[in-house]
Protein backbone atom coordinates (compact mmCIF):
# COMPACT_ATOMS: atom_id res chain seq x y z
CA UNK A 1 0.00 0.00 0.00
CA UNK A 2 1.04 3.62 -0.69
CA UNK A 3 2.01 6.14 2.04
CA UNK A 4 -1.04 8.79 0.87
CA UNK A 5 -3.17 5.94 0.19
CA UNK A 6 -2.83 4.65 4.02
CA UNK A 7 -3.03 7.81 5.38
CA UNK A 8 -6.16 9.19 3.68
CA UNK A 9 -9.16 9.69 5.97
CA UNK A 10 -7.61 9.83 8.77
CA UNK A 11 -7.58 13.49 10.76
CA UNK A 12 -4.05 14.88 10.40
CA UNK A 13 -2.80 17.65 12.54
CA UNK A 14 0.58 18.53 10.62
CA UNK A 15 2.30 16.82 7.60
CA UNK A 16 5.41 17.18 5.85
CA UNK A 17 7.93 15.84 3.65
CA UNK A 18 7.74 14.46 0.15
CA UNK A 19 7.16 11.37 -1.72
CA UNK A 20 4.62 8.94 -1.94
CA UNK A 21 6.27 5.24 -0.64
CA UNK A 22 5.31 1.79 -0.60
CA UNK A 23 4.37 0.90 2.87
CA UNK A 24 5.42 -2.99 3.82
CA UNK A 25 4.74 -2.66 7.76
CA UNK A 26 3.45 -0.64 10.92
CA UNK A 27 6.43 -0.36 13.80
CA UNK A 28 6.36 0.90 17.07
CA UNK A 29 9.62 -0.30 18.12
CA UNK A 30 12.79 1.36 16.48
CA UNK A 31 14.68 -1.80 17.07
CA UNK A 32 12.26 -4.02 14.94
CA UNK A 33 12.03 -1.48 11.89
CA UNK A 34 12.77 -3.29 8.13
CA UNK A 35 13.32 -1.24 5.25
CA UNK A 36 9.78 -0.12 3.74
CA UNK A 37 8.19 0.22 7.82
CA UNK A 38 6.32 3.04 8.88
CA UNK A 39 7.53 4.22 12.40
CA UNK A 40 5.43 5.02 14.79
CA UNK A 41 6.59 7.18 17.23
CA UNK A 42 4.49 6.55 20.70
CA UNK A 43 4.52 8.22 24.22
CA UNK A 44 6.11 6.22 26.71
CA UNK A 45 5.98 5.68 30.26
CA UNK A 46 9.85 6.76 30.82
CA UNK A 47 11.10 7.32 27.25
CA UNK A 48 9.25 9.11 24.47
CA UNK A 49 9.35 7.28 20.82
CA UNK A 50 10.28 10.68 19.14
CA UNK A 51 13.93 9.85 20.28
CA UNK A 52 14.14 7.04 18.09
CA UNK A 53 12.75 8.51 14.92
CA UNK A 54 16.59 9.22 13.72
CA UNK A 55 17.47 5.70 14.45
CA UNK A 56 14.25 4.17 12.37
CA UNK A 57 15.82 6.24 10.02
CA UNK A 58 18.64 4.22 9.64
CA UNK A 59 17.20 0.95 9.28
CA UNK A 60 14.82 1.78 6.54
CA UNK A 61 12.04 3.72 7.51
CA UNK A 62 9.96 5.09 4.92
CA UNK A 63 7.39 7.50 6.93
CA UNK A 64 6.58 8.60 10.27
CA UNK A 65 4.13 9.03 12.47
CA UNK A 66 4.00 11.11 15.48
CA UNK A 67 2.12 12.84 17.87
CA UNK A 68 4.33 15.75 17.47
CA UNK A 69 5.87 18.10 14.42
CA UNK A 70 8.56 16.70 12.95
CA UNK A 71 10.11 19.60 10.57
CA UNK A 72 13.50 18.64 10.44
CA UNK A 73 12.21 14.62 9.01
CA UNK A 74 13.99 13.51 6.21
CA UNK A 75 10.88 11.18 4.81
CA UNK A 76 7.61 12.54 4.81
CA UNK A 77 5.59 12.29 8.52
CA UNK A 78 1.98 13.09 9.49
CA UNK A 79 1.19 14.67 12.88
CA UNK A 80 -1.80 12.65 14.78
CA UNK A 81 -3.39 13.24 18.03
CA UNK A 82 -2.89 9.89 20.31
CA UNK A 83 -0.41 7.53 18.11
CA UNK A 84 -1.29 4.35 20.91
CA UNK A 85 -4.86 4.60 20.00
CA UNK A 86 -4.05 5.33 16.55
CA UNK A 87 -1.78 2.17 16.03
CA UNK A 88 -4.39 -0.67 15.44
CA UNK A 89 -6.73 1.47 12.76
CA UNK A 90 -3.47 2.51 10.80
CA UNK A 91 -2.15 -1.90 10.86
CA UNK A 92 -5.83 -2.78 10.39
CA UNK A 93 -6.08 -0.69 7.00
CA UNK A 94 -2.84 -1.41 5.99
CA UNK A 95 -3.59 -5.52 6.31
CA UNK A 96 -7.16 -4.84 5.08
CA UNK A 97 -8.52 -6.53 7.80
CA UNK A 98 -11.85 -7.68 7.58
CA UNK A 99 -13.65 -8.69 10.80
CA UNK A 100 -16.40 -9.66 9.32
CA UNK A 101 -14.90 -12.58 7.90
CA UNK A 102 -14.46 -14.41 11.20
CA UNK A 103 -16.00 -14.83 15.01
CA UNK A 104 -14.15 -12.48 17.62
CA UNK A 105 -13.93 -13.25 21.48
CA UNK A 106 -12.70 -11.04 23.57
CA UNK A 107 -12.25 -12.23 27.26
CA UNK A 108 -11.46 -10.31 30.12
CA UNK A 109 -11.87 -9.90 33.48
CA UNK A 110 -9.58 -10.29 36.60
CA UNK A 111 -9.92 -13.93 36.67
CA UNK A 112 -11.13 -17.23 34.46
CA UNK A 113 -9.95 -15.07 31.47
CA UNK A 114 -7.03 -18.06 30.19
CA UNK A 115 -9.78 -20.66 30.80
CA UNK A 116 -12.41 -19.18 28.97
CA UNK A 117 -10.18 -18.02 26.51
CA UNK A 118 -8.90 -21.78 26.13
CA UNK A 119 -12.54 -22.94 25.91
CA UNK A 120 -13.50 -20.67 23.07
CA UNK A 121 -10.71 -22.01 21.06
CA UNK A 122 -11.06 -25.32 21.55
CA UNK A 123 -15.21 -24.67 20.49
CA UNK A 124 -14.13 -23.12 17.54
CA UNK A 125 -11.28 -25.86 16.87
CA UNK A 126 -13.89 -28.46 17.08
CA UNK A 127 -16.49 -26.24 14.57
CA UNK A 128 -13.79 -24.68 11.64
CA UNK A 129 -10.44 -26.94 12.65
CA UNK A 130 -7.52 -26.67 14.14
CA UNK A 131 -5.76 -24.40 11.64
CA UNK A 132 -8.67 -21.83 11.07
CA UNK A 133 -9.11 -21.34 14.98
CA UNK A 134 -6.35 -18.92 16.59
CA UNK A 135 -6.02 -17.97 20.10
CA UNK A 136 -4.23 -15.40 21.79
CA UNK A 137 -3.74 -15.51 25.28
CA UNK A 138 -2.10 -14.83 28.89
CA UNK A 139 -0.08 -18.49 28.42
CA UNK A 140 0.27 -18.92 24.77
CA UNK A 141 -0.25 -17.64 21.20
CA UNK A 142 -2.20 -20.14 18.27
CA UNK A 143 -1.79 -18.89 15.51
CA UNK A 144 -2.86 -21.50 12.87
CA UNK A 145 -0.27 -24.00 11.90
CA UNK A 146 2.19 -22.46 14.66
CA UNK A 147 3.04 -21.06 18.21
CA UNK A 148 3.82 -18.29 19.37
CA UNK A 149 5.33 -17.35 23.11
CA UNK A 150 2.55 -15.27 24.84
CA UNK A 151 5.06 -11.84 25.74
CA UNK A 152 1.99 -10.27 26.98
CA UNK A 153 -1.18 -11.27 27.56
CA UNK A 154 -2.66 -9.13 25.00
CA UNK A 155 0.06 -7.88 22.51
CA UNK A 156 -0.18 -4.48 20.80
CA UNK A 157 -2.58 -4.01 18.30
CA UNK A 158 -0.02 -3.73 15.18
CA UNK A 159 1.56 -6.97 15.91
CA UNK A 160 -2.22 -8.61 16.06
CA UNK A 161 -3.37 -7.29 12.89
CA UNK A 162 0.35 -8.28 11.35
CA UNK A 163 0.13 -12.11 12.31
CA UNK A 164 -3.31 -12.18 10.40
CA UNK A 165 -2.20 -10.08 7.80
CA UNK A 166 0.61 -11.95 6.73
CA UNK A 167 -0.87 -15.23 7.60
CA UNK A 168 -1.43 -17.47 4.13
CA UNK A 169 -4.71 -19.42 6.03
CA UNK A 170 -6.92 -16.34 7.58
CA UNK A 171 -8.71 -17.36 10.79
CA UNK A 172 -12.13 -18.20 10.82
CA UNK A 173 -12.25 -17.77 14.66
CA UNK A 174 -10.33 -15.42 16.76
CA UNK A 175 -10.18 -15.79 20.52
CA UNK A 176 -8.25 -13.51 22.82
CA UNK A 177 -7.89 -12.83 26.53
CA UNK A 178 -8.07 -9.09 26.82
CA UNK A 179 -6.34 -7.25 29.72
CA UNK A 180 -7.46 -4.08 31.44
CA UNK A 181 -3.47 -2.85 30.19
CA UNK A 182 -4.47 -3.61 26.82
CA UNK A 183 -7.79 -1.27 27.07
CA UNK A 184 -6.20 1.60 28.65
CA UNK A 185 -3.26 1.65 26.62
CA UNK A 186 -5.73 0.67 23.00
CA UNK A 187 -3.75 -2.53 22.56
CA UNK A 188 -7.51 -3.84 20.69
CA UNK A 189 -8.09 0.15 19.25
CA UNK A 190 -10.23 -0.79 15.89
CA UNK A 191 -10.35 -4.54 17.17
CA UNK A 192 -14.16 -5.74 16.87
CA UNK A 193 -16.07 -8.75 18.64
CA UNK A 194 -18.88 -11.18 17.91
CA UNK A 195 -18.81 -12.00 21.62
CA UNK A 196 -17.13 -10.24 24.82
CA UNK A 197 -17.06 -12.06 27.82
CA UNK A 198 -17.01 -10.41 31.40
CA UNK A 199 -15.67 -13.03 34.04
CA UNK A 200 -15.87 -10.88 36.80
CA UNK A 201 -13.64 -8.17 39.02
CA UNK A 202 -11.65 -8.73 42.01
CA UNK A 203 -8.79 -6.70 43.37
CA UNK A 204 -5.35 -6.42 41.39
CA UNK A 205 -3.33 -3.96 39.34
CA UNK A 206 -4.26 -1.58 41.69
CA UNK A 207 -0.77 -0.09 41.15
CA UNK A 208 -1.45 0.54 37.54
CA UNK A 209 -5.38 1.84 37.84
CA UNK A 210 -4.90 3.13 41.47
CA UNK A 211 -8.54 2.14 42.30
CA UNK A 212 -11.19 -0.46 41.73
CA UNK A 213 -13.38 2.37 40.00
CA UNK A 214 -11.02 3.17 37.43
CA UNK A 215 -9.74 -0.88 37.56
CA UNK A 216 -13.38 -1.30 36.20
CA UNK A 217 -13.86 1.51 34.12
CA UNK A 218 -10.91 0.41 31.24
CA UNK A 219 -12.37 -2.87 31.61
CA UNK A 220 -15.83 -1.98 30.35
CA UNK A 221 -14.32 -0.72 27.51
CA UNK A 222 -13.98 -3.59 25.49
CA UNK A 223 -18.17 -3.29 25.94
CA UNK A 224 -18.46 0.20 24.91
CA UNK A 225 -15.94 0.49 22.37
CA UNK A 226 -15.33 -2.97 20.60
CA UNK A 227 -18.74 -4.95 20.23
CA UNK A 228 -19.81 -5.64 16.00
CA UNK A 229 -23.00 -4.00 15.41
CA UNK A 230 -24.86 -7.48 15.68
CA UNK A 231 -21.96 -8.62 18.73
CA UNK A 232 -23.10 -9.57 22.52
CA UNK A 233 -22.07 -8.80 25.55
CA UNK A 234 -21.63 -12.35 27.88
CA UNK A 235 -21.74 -10.85 31.78
CA UNK A 236 -21.62 -12.96 35.08
CA UNK A 237 -24.18 -11.29 36.85
CA UNK A 238 -23.41 -12.54 40.35
CA UNK A 239 -20.31 -10.84 40.32
CA UNK A 240 -21.19 -7.58 41.39
CA UNK A 241 -19.00 -5.38 39.30
CA UNK A 242 -20.71 -7.50 36.47
CA UNK A 243 -24.09 -6.86 37.76
CA UNK A 244 -22.82 -2.65 37.41
CA UNK A 245 -22.16 -3.74 33.89
CA UNK A 246 -25.49 -4.77 32.71
CA UNK A 247 -26.65 -1.88 33.90
CA UNK A 248 -24.12 0.43 32.73
CA UNK A 249 -24.48 -1.26 28.98
CA UNK A 250 -27.84 -1.24 28.52
CA UNK A 251 -27.91 0.00 25.28
CA UNK A 252 -26.27 -2.84 23.82
CA UNK A 253 -27.29 -6.51 23.26
CA UNK A 254 -26.43 -8.64 26.77
CA UNK A 255 -27.02 -12.41 27.58
CA UNK A 256 -26.02 -13.04 31.27
CA UNK A 257 -25.10 -16.24 33.25
CA UNK A 258 -24.72 -17.14 36.76
CA UNK A 259 -26.45 -19.22 39.93
CA UNK A 260 -28.83 -15.57 40.19
CA UNK A 261 -32.80 -15.94 38.99
CA UNK A 262 -31.70 -13.01 36.83
CA UNK A 263 -29.65 -14.31 34.98
CA UNK A 264 -30.49 -15.44 31.47
CA UNK A 265 -28.71 -18.50 31.49
CA UNK A 266 -29.18 -20.20 34.81
CA UNK A 267 -26.82 -22.06 36.57
CA UNK A 268 -28.93 -24.93 38.29
CA UNK A 269 -26.62 -27.18 39.83
CA UNK A 270 -22.61 -28.02 40.40
CA UNK A 271 -20.56 -30.59 40.93
CA UNK A 272 -16.64 -30.41 41.30
CA UNK A 273 -14.13 -33.28 41.77
CA UNK A 274 -10.70 -33.89 41.22
CA UNK A 275 -11.55 -35.46 37.98
CA UNK A 276 -13.51 -32.58 36.36
CA UNK A 277 -16.60 -30.51 36.77
CA UNK A 278 -20.37 -31.08 36.03
CA UNK A 279 -22.90 -27.80 35.58
CA UNK A 280 -26.75 -28.04 34.95
CA UNK A 281 -27.98 -24.78 33.15
CA UNK A 282 -31.33 -23.75 31.95
CA UNK A 283 -31.56 -21.34 28.77
CA UNK A 284 -34.48 -20.35 27.27
CA UNK A 285 -36.63 -22.85 29.31
CA UNK A 286 -34.19 -25.70 27.60
CA UNK A 287 -32.56 -27.61 30.52
CA UNK A 288 -28.68 -28.59 29.52
CA UNK A 289 -26.03 -30.97 31.24
CA UNK A 290 -22.04 -30.71 30.11
CA UNK A 291 -19.12 -32.43 31.94
CA UNK A 292 -15.78 -30.53 31.81
CA UNK A 293 -12.08 -32.50 32.80
CA UNK A 294 -11.27 -28.99 34.52
CA UNK A 295 -11.32 -29.35 38.43
CA UNK A 296 -12.34 -26.40 40.92
CA UNK A 297 -15.23 -24.75 41.83
CA UNK A 298 -14.14 -21.41 39.17
CA UNK A 299 -14.53 -24.07 36.28
CA UNK A 300 -17.85 -24.00 36.97
CA UNK A 301 -18.85 -20.03 35.93
CA UNK A 302 -15.37 -20.78 33.04
CA UNK A 303 -17.93 -23.39 31.76
CA UNK A 304 -20.80 -21.02 32.07
CA UNK A 305 -19.72 -18.55 30.62
CA UNK A 306 -18.77 -20.43 27.21
CA UNK A 307 -22.10 -22.25 27.22
CA UNK A 308 -24.06 -18.86 27.54
CA UNK A 309 -21.70 -17.49 24.06
CA UNK A 310 -22.22 -20.40 22.30
CA UNK A 311 -25.96 -21.07 23.36
CA UNK A 312 -26.49 -17.53 22.42
CA UNK A 313 -25.01 -17.62 18.77
CA UNK A 314 -26.51 -20.78 17.55
CA UNK A 315 -23.59 -23.40 18.50
CA UNK A 316 -25.47 -26.87 19.39
CA UNK A 317 -25.38 -28.24 22.23
CA UNK A 318 -23.42 -31.23 21.29
CA UNK A 319 -20.43 -29.22 19.70
CA UNK A 320 -20.37 -27.38 23.16
CA UNK A 321 -19.73 -30.92 24.91
CA UNK A 322 -17.10 -32.11 22.61
CA UNK A 323 -15.45 -28.81 23.77
CA UNK A 324 -15.60 -29.73 27.36
CA UNK A 325 -14.20 -33.13 25.97
CA UNK A 326 -11.39 -32.06 24.12
CA UNK A 327 -10.60 -29.76 26.65
CA UNK A 328 -8.24 -32.19 29.09
CA UNK A 329 -6.45 -29.66 31.00
CA UNK A 330 -5.03 -25.09 31.09
CA UNK A 331 -1.22 -25.31 31.53
CA UNK A 332 -0.93 -23.67 35.11
CA UNK A 333 -4.67 -23.46 36.04
CA UNK A 334 -5.55 -25.88 38.73
CA UNK A 335 -2.50 -28.15 37.17
CA UNK A 336 -2.20 -31.50 38.71
CA UNK A 337 1.85 -32.57 38.90
CA UNK A 338 2.32 -36.21 38.21
CA UNK A 339 4.30 -37.78 40.99
CA UNK A 340 4.19 -41.04 42.67
CA UNK A 341 3.29 -39.57 46.23
CA UNK A 342 0.73 -40.49 48.68
CA UNK A 343 -0.28 -36.51 48.39
CA UNK A 344 -1.75 -33.98 45.62
CA UNK A 345 0.26 -31.43 44.27
CA UNK A 346 -1.90 -28.57 42.36
CA UNK A 347 0.39 -25.68 40.05
CA UNK A 348 -2.23 -22.95 40.28
CA UNK A 349 -1.64 -19.15 38.54
CA UNK A 350 -4.09 -17.85 41.18
CA UNK A 351 -2.08 -14.32 42.40
CA UNK A 352 -5.20 -12.28 43.85
CA UNK A 353 -6.83 -12.86 46.83
CA UNK A 354 -9.98 -14.22 45.45
CA UNK A 355 -8.40 -16.34 43.01
CA UNK A 356 -6.59 -17.81 46.16
CA UNK A 357 -9.22 -17.94 47.65
CA UNK A 358 -10.94 -20.17 45.14
CA UNK A 359 -8.51 -22.46 44.80
CA UNK A 360 -7.93 -23.15 47.95
CA UNK A 361 -11.75 -23.61 48.85
CA UNK A 362 -12.04 -26.39 46.10
CA UNK A 363 -9.01 -28.03 47.26
CA UNK A 364 -10.85 -28.06 50.78
CA UNK A 365 -13.72 -29.65 49.57
CA UNK A 366 -11.62 -32.09 47.40
CA UNK A 367 -9.23 -33.05 50.20
CA UNK A 368 -9.65 -35.52 52.80
CA UNK A 369 -6.85 -34.39 55.01
CA UNK A 370 -4.66 -30.90 55.05
CA UNK A 371 -4.26 -28.39 52.43
CA UNK A 372 -0.68 -26.94 52.30
CA UNK A 373 0.11 -23.75 50.62
CA UNK A 374 2.80 -22.63 48.70
CA UNK A 375 2.47 -18.70 48.01
CA UNK A 376 4.01 -15.46 48.00
CA UNK A 377 3.39 -12.21 45.80
CA UNK A 378 5.00 -9.91 42.87
CA UNK A 379 7.58 -7.45 43.29
CA UNK A 380 6.47 -3.79 41.74
CA UNK A 381 3.00 -4.90 41.83
CA UNK A 382 0.14 -4.25 43.78
CA UNK A 383 0.98 -3.61 47.33
CA UNK A 384 -2.27 -3.28 49.03
CA UNK A 385 -3.44 -6.81 48.31
CA UNK A 386 -0.34 -8.82 50.11
CA UNK A 387 -2.13 -8.53 53.73
CA UNK A 388 -5.22 -10.19 51.98
CA UNK A 389 -3.11 -12.69 50.16
CA UNK A 390 -2.12 -13.29 54.04
CA UNK A 391 -4.98 -13.28 55.32
CA UNK A 392 -6.55 -15.60 52.44
CA UNK A 393 -4.34 -18.57 53.01
CA UNK A 394 -4.94 -18.19 57.14
CA UNK A 395 -8.38 -18.84 56.70
CA UNK A 396 -8.36 -21.32 53.86
CA UNK A 397 -5.71 -23.83 54.67
CA UNK A 398 -4.05 -25.36 57.20
CA UNK A 399 -0.63 -24.67 56.72
CA UNK A 400 1.24 -22.19 54.36
CA UNK A 401 4.71 -22.02 53.30
CA UNK A 402 5.14 -17.99 52.40
CA UNK A 403 7.92 -17.53 49.74
CA UNK A 404 8.53 -15.10 46.99
CA UNK A 405 6.95 -14.90 43.63
CA UNK A 406 8.62 -12.85 40.58
CA UNK A 407 10.39 -9.90 42.91
CA UNK A 408 11.09 -8.05 40.41
CA UNK A 409 13.47 -5.14 41.84
CA UNK A 410 11.83 -5.18 45.63
CA UNK A 411 14.00 -7.20 48.69
CA UNK A 412 12.07 -10.19 48.62
CA UNK A 413 11.84 -10.03 52.47
CA UNK A 414 9.90 -7.28 52.08
CA UNK A 415 7.03 -8.43 50.10
CA UNK A 416 7.00 -11.86 52.42
CA UNK A 417 6.42 -9.19 55.48
CA UNK A 418 3.72 -7.29 54.00
CA UNK A 419 2.24 -10.67 53.24
CA UNK A 420 2.80 -12.01 57.11
CA UNK A 421 1.30 -8.60 58.04
CA UNK A 422 -2.65 -10.08 57.23
CA UNK A 423 -1.12 -13.32 58.65
CA UNK A 424 -2.44 -14.22 62.38
CA UNK A 425 0.62 -14.98 64.24
CA UNK A 426 -0.49 -18.41 65.65
CA UNK A 427 -1.19 -19.74 62.37
CA UNK A 428 0.94 -22.52 61.32
CA UNK A 429 3.18 -21.07 58.44
CA UNK A 430 6.94 -21.18 57.77
CA UNK A 431 8.64 -18.18 55.79
CA UNK A 432 11.15 -19.57 53.46
CA UNK A 433 12.58 -16.83 50.43
CA UNK A 434 13.81 -19.55 47.86
CA UNK A 435 11.11 -20.45 46.27
CA UNK A 436 12.59 -23.93 44.99
CA UNK A 437 13.36 -24.76 48.60
CA UNK A 438 9.67 -23.37 49.67
CA UNK A 439 8.21 -26.22 47.36
CA UNK A 440 10.74 -28.82 48.95
CA UNK A 441 9.46 -27.80 52.08
CA UNK A 442 6.08 -28.58 51.37
CA UNK A 443 6.56 -31.61 49.63
CA UNK A 444 8.43 -33.00 52.40
CA UNK A 445 6.01 -32.07 55.34
CA UNK A 446 3.16 -33.62 53.10
CA UNK A 447 1.45 -36.36 53.97
CA UNK A 448 -0.99 -39.38 52.83
CA UNK A 449 -4.44 -37.32 51.79
CA UNK A 450 -2.58 -33.95 51.63
CA UNK A 451 -3.27 -31.40 48.97
CA UNK A 452 -0.37 -29.10 48.25
CA UNK A 453 -1.29 -25.63 46.58
CA UNK A 454 1.59 -23.92 44.63
CA UNK A 455 -0.04 -20.85 43.63
CA UNK A 456 1.01 -17.73 41.92
CA UNK A 457 3.16 -18.46 38.90
CA UNK A 458 1.24 -21.27 37.24
CA UNK A 459 1.95 -21.68 33.63
CA UNK A 460 5.48 -18.91 34.19
CA UNK A 461 8.63 -20.68 33.21
CA UNK A 462 10.23 -18.13 35.00
CA UNK A 463 11.14 -16.16 38.00
CA UNK A 464 12.13 -12.34 37.54
CA UNK A 465 14.74 -10.86 40.31
CA UNK A 466 16.16 -7.90 39.75
CA UNK A 467 15.45 -7.23 36.14
CA UNK A 468 16.55 -10.87 34.90
CA UNK A 469 14.36 -13.76 34.36
CA UNK A 470 16.02 -17.14 35.54
CA UNK A 471 14.10 -20.41 34.23
CA UNK A 472 11.88 -21.49 37.15
CA UNK A 473 8.67 -23.88 36.36
CA UNK A 474 7.29 -24.87 39.27
CA UNK A 475 6.05 -27.76 37.77
CA UNK A 476 9.29 -28.91 36.82
CA UNK A 477 10.41 -27.77 40.43
CA UNK A 478 8.19 -30.15 41.91
CA UNK A 479 9.04 -33.31 40.06
CA UNK A 480 12.71 -32.55 40.27
CA UNK A 481 13.12 -32.10 44.39
CA UNK A 482 10.83 -35.01 44.71
CA UNK A 483 12.98 -37.35 43.13
CA UNK A 484 15.92 -35.89 44.75
CA UNK A 485 14.77 -35.87 48.41
CA UNK A 486 13.21 -38.57 50.74
CA UNK A 487 9.80 -37.56 51.51
CA UNK A 488 9.46 -37.53 55.22
CA UNK A 489 6.54 -36.57 57.83
CA UNK A 490 6.75 -33.85 59.87
CA UNK A 491 4.59 -32.29 62.26
CA UNK A 492 5.29 -28.09 63.07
Amino acid sequence: MKWLELIESFEIKNRGGEGNPEVSDIIYDSRLVTRGSVFVAIPGFNVQGDEFINGALKKGAVAVISENRQPDCTVPWIQVSGTRRMLGTFAGKLWNINFDAMVTVGITGTNGKTTTTGFYYNLYKHIYGSKASWMFSTVIYELGDRTEDALRTTPEASDLLRFIGTAEEKPKALTMEVSSHALELHRVEGFLFDIAVWTNLSQDHLDFHGNMDTYYNAKKKLFQNNIKSNGIAVINIDDKWGKKLVADMSGIKQVTYGFSDDADLKIVSSKTEWSGTEIDVTFKEKQMHFRSHLAGFFNVYNMAALVTGAASTGVSEADVQKCFDSTKSIPGRMERVDIPAEFSVIVDYAHTPDALESVLFTAGKLTSERVICVFGCGGERDKVKRPLMGDVAAHNCDESIVTTDNPRSEKPQKIIDDILDGMPLDFPHYVIPDRRKAIKKALQIARKGDSVIIAGKGHEPYQEINGVRHHFDDREVVIEVYKEMEPVSEKK
